[in-house]
């Protein structure tokens, strides 16, 4: 069951397009490339950052060697190679979930910790880059999740207030960020498990796009608030 909402923020990466391992890969090759070991803890570390913090926490991992602006321009070379050959797959129940929204008039965005680039990229190699008119990402904020920017202005744009909004996301930068900004953090974990202090903060977990569309269907028919 959902808390009542009006509104509906959706994350892009690991939520909505299953971009984690593009990126990962991307990095576990340039690493190896510049000789520093990019381990699974550190991947886990890096699911769902911004990109400031990416570079502080590889930083902090590789040591006073490590040159982040030669790894970034590496990384994303890879990536793209990448993306461009295999393309960018869409995870399960978003179709689902799109047309539920759009069915019953709910009101959506997508607020990203990706670079705009990037973000309009996958969009558009996923092939939905049409179904967002409006996005939030770190390039229009000061600081990126788990700080409540990107959230505080997807409400704004939105012109909803944070309380009646879901922020749906698959990491814990994101559900603390959604949390930090007064909205209701809904939880659909990606590959990496979640703690309990995380699921703590989500008023709703579900196992996919499709669960939550069902529930906010369910919802919808039968008006919020009634017993």
């Amino acid at each position: 069951m959902l808390p009542t909402f009006r509104a509906v923020v959706l994350d892009l990466d690991g939520l909505i397009l299953d971009t984690e391992p593009t990126y990962h890969r991307a990095w576990q090759q340039t690493a190896a490339e510049l000789g520093f070991k990019f381990t699974p803890e550190l991947s886990r570390r890096l699911e769902g950052q911004s990109i400031d913090n990416v570079a502080r926490i590889l930083a902090e991992a590789f040591g006073p060697g490590f040159d982040f602006e030669t790894f970034h321009r590496l990384s994303v070379r890879r990536w793209r190679e990448w993306v461009e050959t295999h393309g960018i797959g869409v995870k399960p129940g978003y179709e689902k979930l799109m047309a539920i929204l759009r069915q019953y008039r709910i009101p959506y965005l997508l607020a990203t910790n990706s670079q705009r680039q990037y973000a309009v990229k996958c969009l558009t190699l996923a092939g939905i880059a049409k179904d967002f008119s409006q996005i939030v990402s770190r390039d229009d904020v000061t600081e990126g999740k788990p700080s409540p920017d990107i959230y505080l202005q997807a409400c704004s744009k939105l012109a909803i207030p944070p309380p009646l909004c879901l922020g749906v996301e698959d990491s814990h930068p994101g559900i603390l960020a959604a949390y930090r900004a007064g909205t209701k953090p809904v939880l659909i974990p990606d590959k990496t498990p979640t703690n309990s202090k995380i699921e703590s903060l989500a008023v709703a977990r579900f196992v996919s796009l499709e669960q939550l569309a069902e529930c906010i269907k369910e919802e919808a028919v039968q008006p919020q608030g009634s017993v």
